[in-house]
């Protein structure tokens, strides 16, 4: 498996005065990460923008920089705050580089400035395989933003299936929100990313068909709740937080598949999971609870 480096970008700053942001605070640092880019490139920022595939970039929302507490629509006054940048194209990267080097002693967050403490840049040299122990069965996964996936439903039913290909019409795939911590959709949404920017080889059929056929089980949450926030149109998204512990049934536990879930589960700690992943949303971390032969007796 192939090493991939990923350069993590956290910026810390202090606001004078509270901050009404208006908007979700993950989306406002979107817009940051663009007006970063566009001031180092414009071609690429304008590229990345425009383009319709797995976005190479993730960022977080506003968090205080020393609880860990998000900050969803706005910002207290004299408290330091962070929000990161994950850059997973070399080209991505070096644009922030460029940014940061030029020297940047503010940064405007909805039209108000605030003094940048530190800033700094961390670069993961991994292939989220080292950390991984392939007997662990049982992991709590903390969703600490709003996460919901999307699932698409093509439409035409069984009319369209006796109808030949050339007279049918042509039908705009539905999206349909899953506002829970559904396993399924939440490591099939982890492997796209993980075969886009870490293995384009691993096996990603096959263990999609792993999880329909229930290899990951939701067992139990705690402290779940929806929450609802606004973009700068006042469209409004839902998502859940809160924690969920899933687990590897035992008549389906595989040795391989299990350390494939644990390294997807590190690389979500810098990609982010599910929908909007690029404004801040789905951001998670996580922790193996028991192995297999704690959960289920058995120690091969």
């Amino acid at each position: 498996m192939g090493v991939v480096l990923i350069d993590v970008f956290n910026f810390r700053a202090v606001s004078p005065a509270p901050v009404g942001l208006g908007v979700y605070s993950g989306i406002v640092v979107r817009g940051v990460f663009f007006k970063i880019l566009g001031a180092s490139d414009p071609d690429l920022s304008e590229e990345v923008h425009e383009f319709r595939g797995i976005s190479p970039y993730s960022v977080s929302p506003i968090e205080d920089a020393r609880m860990g507490r998000i900050f969803f629509d706005h910002i207290p006054g004299g408290v330091e705050f962070q929000f990161r940048i994950v850059a997973f194209e070399k080209a991505v990267s070096e644009a922030v580089k460029k940014f940061i080097i030029g020297g940047v002693p503010s940064i405007r967050l909805h039209s108000t400035p605030s003094s940048l403490s530190a800033v700094t840049v961390q670069s993961v040299e991994d292939s989220f395989s080292d950390k991984a122990v392939g007997k662990t069965a049982s992991f709590e996964v903390v969703f600490r933003s709003p996460t919901f996936f999307r699932e698409t439903q093509k439409g035409g039913g069984l009319l369209a299936a006796v109808i030949p290909r050339r007279l049918r019409r042509s039908v705009r795939p539905v999206y349909r929100y899953v506002i829970v911590p559904d396993p399924y959709h939440f490591f099939r949404g982890l492997a796209r990313l993980y075969r886009k920017f870490c293995n384009p080889n691993f096996r990603y059929r096959s263990y999609c068909e792993w999880l329909l056929d229930g290899g990951v089980a939701l067992e139990t949450y705690r402290g779940l709740r929806v929450v609802k926030v606004w973009d700068s149109s006042n469209r409004w998204y839902r998502g859940f937080v809160g924690r969920a512990v899933f687990t590897i049934p035992r008549d389906l536990y595989d040795p391989k598949m299990a350390k494939l879930t644990q390294s997807l589960l590190e690389f979500a700690k810098y990609s982010n999971v599910g929908g909007n992943r690029t404004a801040g949303f789905g951001v998670v971390s996580y922790r193996p609870l028991s192995d297999v032969g704690r959960l289920y007796g058995k120690t091969s």
